[in-house]
């Protein structure tokens, strides 16, 4: 039998119950929920214990769902709903708000909008804590999926069942180099681009799919080419004259101001890069939902700006 405070149908049990099931890792929610992981053994254990069922299925390298657990788990999700509308509806303002959500941006959003969103928390949500995670839109998707992120913003919808997504702005992308490497002055054909040193994206990612699709048959044809994943990478080896870069003008407008990079002039425009918010649809806490709402509001106002 297991006792004292984790006994019994409790709320704390039912989400402990839901990120063992959603992360299969008993450190990884150990982590997420800040507690030991003899807690959640325990935890699990009472819920069990209550129940009368076996949730999990335990070996040597994996922790998997019964088909009790299976069953038990869209119910712990209605129940984990309501309770979190409750809170909402009740709860007195956002400002008294506690808790955490965890975001993941590209780096396009780093540069640009997001110290504002950390500016209105600090202000408006001094109890609340934004735990941002940076990298390459693959690889929020795939934290997103299995749970570490509360909501990404990146370059395109995330292919899951369990996550609602929406456009929230679109960038406009140019050509850049440093003004030693190019002529600001004149306007370069697609012909004269390719033939200066491309630093692009990494092959197959989102950006690097627009990017050959802008250049179509030349893309293959591309001699020196070098290729990452950050954009802050990206910008400092464009302002080293290492090559073109294909990036968003405001996420490098102090570079363009100090004349440490230009936007090259072209007979052919870049189509918009989309950005877009996949949240998770369970659980959708208070505090993931008043943040949701700021991340949008935030987003429209640099949107609004052309």
């Amino acid at each position: 039998m297991h006792s004292g405070d984790t006994g019994g149908l409790t709320v704390k049990n039912m989400r402990t119950f839901f990120w063992l099931a959603r992360l299969r890792n008993y450190h990884a929610v150990a982590r997420r929920l800040n507690v030991t992981q003899p807690a959640i053994t325990s935890r699990i254990g009472a819920l069990e214990d209550e129940l009368g069922v076996k949730l999990f299925s335990r070996g040597k390298q994996s922790v998997d769902l019964t088909p009790e657990g299976k069953d038990a788990l869209k119910l712990c999700e209605q129940v984990l709903q309501g309770i979190d509308g409750i809170v909402e509806r009740f709860s007195r303002s956002p400002g008294h708000l506690r808790g955490a959500a965890h975001i993941g941006i590209v780096d396009t959003v780093a540069r640009t909008w997001l110290p504002s969103v950390l500016n209105r928390v600090q202000q408006e949500l001094p109890d609340v804590a934004l735990e941002i995670t940076n990298e390459s839109t693959l690889e929020l998707h795939a934290l997103l999926k299995a749970g570490s992120l509360s909501m990404c913003i990146t370059i395109q919808e995330c292919d899951d069942p369990d996550v609602s997504n929406s456009e929230i702005g679109r960038y406009g992308i140019e050509w850049v180099a440093s003004p030693q490497l190019i002529d600001p002055g004149r306007k370069y054909s697609l012909e004269e681009l390719i033939r200066f040193p491309l630093i692009g994206y990494v092959p197959h990612s989102p950006p690097d799919i627009l990017l050959r699709r802008y250049l179509g048959k030349h893309y293959a044809s591309l001699g020196n080419r070098n290729t990452t994943n950050s954009m802050s990478t990206m910008i400092w080896l464009a302002e080293k004259g290492i090559g073109i870069a294909a990036i968003p003008p405001r996420a490098i407008l102090q570079q363009i101001s100090d004349n440490r990079l230009a936007v090259i002039q072209t007979e052919r425009l870049f189509e918009p890069m989309k950005f877009y918010l996949s949240c998770r649809e369970r659980p959708y806490s208070p505090v993931v939902q008043v943040i949701e709402t700021l991340v949008r509001e935030e987003a429209a106002k640099f949107d609004a700006i052309r």
